[in-house]
Parts: C-alpha cells; sequence; structure tokens
C-alpha cells in the first residue's frame, strides 16, 4: 500500500523527527503543537492497516499470521479454538469472541497481546501474511509498519497515583501466579486485589491438600511482598472445574458456583485446606479474603465466623465478592460488616443481562458499551455512599477501551485489573479530571445506545 503524502513529499512511515522534517513550516507546527506528531501516528497505523478492531490485551506482536497455534506466530481463533489452548501464541486474533469468558480471560492473565475483529474481518485475513499486532489499539497491520507508530509502553504505575486534579486512584492486580505477582510488584501496583486460587492446581491433578497451597499461597505472597494480597477462595464454576472437581454438576451460569459449591464435602476439604494455609501464612504476610458469589450479609457473617476460626490467632479482613445484581443492591449492608467489597463485573454483567459469558452467540447481549450497565453502577455508587471508597472493581470491564474515565466518574476509585492493563490505565488516570468524568459518565448514562456511548468515549462505532 502507498505511503501517504505529508507537507507535500511523501511518508516513508517513520514519524517525523526534527532532524527529519526538511520543511520548516512541518518542523515549527510540530514543536508548536506536539500533537500533530500523534496525529500522524495514527495516519501511519491507517496507511499500513490489515484490519482495526477492539484492543482487549495491550502489547505488541510480531509474526506470520496463522489459524494452528505457533510460539512466534499470531494466533487468528474464535472462542471454541481458544477454549482448547495448551501452548500461547504471540498474539492473538480473536473473532466470535466472548470478551468475558474465562477462555478469554487466560490471555488476559498471561498478557497475550490481543484484538477483537467481527468475523468478516477474520475471513479476509490471509494465512500466512507478516503482520505486527498493537494490542492497545485494535490494530493488526502491515509487518512495515514502523516501530515509531506503534503504541508505546507506558512507565510504571507511579507510587501514589492521581487523576490531573489531585483524586487519588488505587490500581490493584489480579493475578493466578507468583510471576505476575512479582511483576505486578515491579511495575507499582498499589496491592495484589485478586489472586484466582482456583488456577492454582496440582501438576498431577491430584485434589489439592494444606501443603500445596502452603506452597502455591506462600510463593505469591512471598513475590508480591510488600504488597497487601487479597485472596479469593475457591471460586469453582462451570468452566472452571478442575479435573479433581470433574464429577462435580455442570448446573449452568446461574446455579452452583462460587460459594454455593461451598457445602459439597469435595469441594469443602479443598476450602478447609485453603483457609489451613492462609492460618499458617497470616502472620507473616498481609493477607485479605475475599469469598466469591455471596447474596445475603447473614451469609457474609457466616463466612465470616468460619474463615476467623480457621486463621486464628489472624484475624484477616474477609469481604464478599458481589457477582449479581441483587447483591449489588444491598451493597451498604455488606458494607456494614466488612472493610472490602469486592464487585465482580464479569458475572454481574451476565446477571444483569441474562447472558451466558461463555457463548459468543450472545455476546452481543453483553455489549460493554450499553449504558444500563453504567446506570445501574451509578445506582450501586450512590447506595454505597461514603463506603464507595472501600469497593473494589474487579474483571473485564475498567480494562476495555475507553471505559475507566466512565467508571471514575461515577465515583470508584480501586480497581483489581491483569498485570498487562497496569501501566496503561494509569497512563489514563493521569490525563483525567473528576470534572471531566463527571460530566462523561453523566453522558454515558443519560445515552440511549451502545453506540452513543462509543461516540461519547471517543471510539469508533463499529467496534
Amino acid at each position: 500500500m502507498a505511503n501517504p503524502v505529508v507537507a507535500g513529499r511523501r511518508w516513508d512511515g517513520r514519524m517525523p523527527s526534527l532532524t527529519d522534517a526538511q520543511d520548516s513550516r512541518t518542523r515549527r507546527l510540530i514543536v508548536a503543537d506536539p500533537s500533530v506528531a500523534t496525529r500522524l501516528k495514527a495516519m501511519s497505523q491507517v496507511f499500513e492497516e490489515l484490519a482495526r478492531g477492539l484492543g482487549y490485551v495491550p502489547g505488541i506482536a510480531r509474526g506470520r499470521i496463522r489459524r494452528t497455534v505457533h510460539a512466534d506466530a499470531i494466533l487468528l481463533a474464535n472462542h471454541e479454538v481458544l477454549r482448547s489452548l495448551t501452548t500461547w501464541p504471540a498474539g492473538c486474533i480473536l473473532t466470535e469472541a466472548a470478551p468475558f469468558s474465562h477462555a478469554s480471560i487466560a490471555l488476559l492473565s498471561r498478557g497475550v497481546p490481543t484484538v477483537i475483529l467481527d468475523a468478516d474481518q477474520g475471513h479476509r485475513l490471509v494465512e500466512g501474511t507478516p503482520a505486527v499486532l498493537d494490542g492497545a489499539a485494535g490494530g493488526v497491520l502491515q509487518a512495515s509498519i514502523h516501530p515509531d507508530a506503534l503504541t508505546p509502553e507506558p512507565p510504571p504505575v507511579p507510587r501514589s497515583l492521581q487523576t490531573r486534579d489531585g483524586e487519588r486512584v488505587a490500581l490493584r492486580v489480579s493475578v493466578r501466579t507468583a510471576k505476575a505477582a512479582c511483576c505486578a510488584r515491579e511495575q507499582g501496583a498499589a496491592a495484589v486485589g485478586l489472586v484466582r486460587s482456583e488456577f492454582l492446581l496440582p501438576a498431577d491433578d491430584r485434589v489439592p491438600d494444606k501443603g500445596f497451597y502452603v506452597q502455591a499461597f506462600g510463593d505469591i505472597l512471598a513475590a508480591a511482598a510488600p504488597l497487601s494480597v487479597t485472596i479469593r477462595l475457591l471460586d469453582l464454576a462451570p468452566d472452571k472445574h478442575p479435573a479433581w472437581a470433574a464429577a462435580l454438576p455442570k448446573t449452568g451460569p446461574l446455579g452452583r458456583h462460587g460459594s454455593r459449591l461451598y457445602d459439597d464435602p469435595l469441594v469443602r476439604s479443598v476450602l478447609d485446606a485453603q483457609l489451613a494455609a492462609l492460618a499458617e501464612l497470616c502472620p507473616r504476610y498481609p493477607v485479605r479474603v475475599l469469598i466469591p458469589n455471596l447474596a445475603t450479609a447473614a451469609a457474609l457473617a457466616r463466612w465470616q465466623r468460619v474463615v476467623s476460626a480457621a486463621a486464628r490467632p489472624c484475624d484477616p479482613v474477609v469481604g464478599p465478592m458481589l457477582e449479581t445484581a441483587g447483591a449489588a443492591l444491598m451493597v451498604d449492608r455488606f458494607l456494614a460488616q466488612s472493610a472490602l467489597v469486592g464487585i465482580g463485573l464479569n458475572d454481574l454483567m451476565q446477571s444483569l443481562y441474562g447472558a451466558d459469558r461463555d457463548v459468543p452467540q450472545v455476546s452481543d447481549a453483553l455489549d460493554p458499551y450499553a449504558p444500563g450497565v453504567y446506570r445501574f453502577l451509578g445506582q450501586v455508587a450512590r447506595i454505597a455512599g461514603a463506603g464507595l471508597e472501600r469497593i473494589q472493581l474487579c474483571g473485564i470491564l475498567p480494562q476495555l477501551p475507553g471505559v475507566l474515565p466512565v467508571l471514575l466518574g461515577l465515583g470508584y476509585r480501586t480497581f483489581s485489573v491483569d498485570v498487562a492493563h497496569a501501566r496503561y490505565l494509569a497512563q489514563t488516570v493521569a490525563t483525567r479530571t473528576c470534572a471531566q468524568d463527571r460530566a462523561l459518565a453523566e453522558a454515558v448514562t443519560a445515552a440511549g445506545s451502545a453506540r452513543e456511548v462509543k461516540g461519547l468515549m471517543g471510539l469508533a462505532a463499529d467496534h
């Protein structure tokens, strides 16, 4: 594809610097307005573009586009292929995606740069084409793209992250490995906001015991130290049944999962092993606990007593993970009982819209840009009142393009996100003001369609 003409001469795809800009008018323009360089970078991506979609996992990947998995290639795959992956590509282009599914979240957890395209865009990509994937920008680009035209990696999260007008924001990190916990600490995360303990599994598929969790939890806590670490206790779900739990009934997305399974003898034995391990580790590390999928304040009180008894002499903070609309609307009652309340946005989305987040055929019903979800979260924020600062939002939603400023505008200040997104989200926070975000949130909650919301966020309506 031919390069564009800039300032009367053919552009070679490189970002113009003061030494490259032969034309004095161009040189003066860049000095007077640095945004010119940004716009030229965007032009470069447009002219070198193979496809553009939704940025899902930031980062740069290079390789040939393949429909089978190669460690040095960019995988072009649908949701069904993704569910069966055992090795991981350099980058991923997802079609027919389910962005809130556990299979897609695995790409986030592993930091695999990923862009989501619609099926027609995917069909137009030619297998074997050398490409560069820019996960932050949502671009699938020609291999000839100049590096200066790609999204640069931001600096680490500042120790004291603030908006432009001085409002404090806490970016915590969700992990499932000690390596990710170490990265969280090195990148400046405020804390480890969520350890997905259901993904900590013995290599031989045996039922995990106390000894296993002492080692697995201990590795994560040591890697994260001195950061505070919040461990979500066992959270099994229909598509998160490890080999040792294969015999458990699969009751669908609104059936028995999370704490609803804790009365099963096998699940309870593993839960008890987790609690016994925490009792041994709590004296050495700052640990908090989340109970998944709690529906009532009475259930929280019960599990607070169980954890407190198991962890003696320590008394860790024990909070609920609210995952349904009904539980979220009772947030004030939960805040009255705990210094920590998590809201699991992935499950909350399927509760709000009555659509299974692991089924790509209904993913349109889980549109993250539909105004209804922001109206709902605004209502939850109002119910929480002064306790809003103790609520931690978890899940994909804050990590999607354009969304974080709206959540800030609704009043939320604490988020647990994947390591791959932390730097990019911190960069967004630092460019915003409270007044700017409140106005955006007000406009988004008044919008009548996802298309209108995308326009308010500055996103293309078709992605």
